[in-house]
């Protein structure tokens, strides 16, 4: 599963309408893969949505940290050869 912007937003607040279906897929994922764009997008969506910066920023060091989530960081070379990632 990719773990877009949306999905991370979903997962993370409860309050969200799509949070109890992006939960059950979650669950069910064998994989689960998200990138460092994504998590910056996240970060600002959640910013401009005016969420606790406080438990954000703990969110994303709880899911660089989860061994249930492959996190793919962005770089040059990933740029310039993308299937070198």
């Amino acid at each position: 599963m990719l773990i877009d912007t949306s999905g991370l937003l979903w997962l993370h607040y409860q309050a969200e309408p799509l949070h109890t279906q992006a939960l059950t897929a979650y669950r069910k994922a064998d994989s689960r893969l998200t990138h460092s764009y994504v998590i910056a997008e996240y970060v600002a969506l959640a910013n401009a949505k005016h969420f606790s910066r406080s438990l954000v920023l703990a969110f994303v060091v709880d899911l660089l940290d989860s061994p249930d989530i492959q996190t793919v960081w962005v770089d040059k070379s990933c740029i310039e050869q993308p299937f070198s990632c």
